[in-house]
């Protein structure tokens, strides 16, 4: 099947670009680009409750996560080697 899809200037470039730097002609990438929207199924609305469990599943073993220093979240710490 063929489609004819007239494009915005800006978006037809960004398009050519990110196909380019994928090595993919356009009709590639945007075939690619489809096939992966259609692939990716949205999970189903759970309740409160459901997401609360998922929750609390997740978080019986939290208490062996070792704790991250406060150190260890400063600008300094984070970045090291580079401003």
């Amino acid at each position: 099947m063929a489609f004819f899809i007239q494009l915005k200037p800006e978006l037809e470039q960004s398009l050519a670009a990110q196909a380019r730097a994928r090595g993919l002609s356009v009709e590639q990438y945007i075939q690619t680009l489809l096939e992966q929207q259609l692939a990716f199924k949205p999970q189903p609305e759970i309740s409160l409750e459901q997401f609360e469990a998922a929750l609390d599943a997740v978080a019986v073993h939290s208490h062996k996560i070792p704790h991250l220093p406060l150190e260890a979240l400063t600008r300094e710490s984070i970045y090291k080697d580079h401003d």
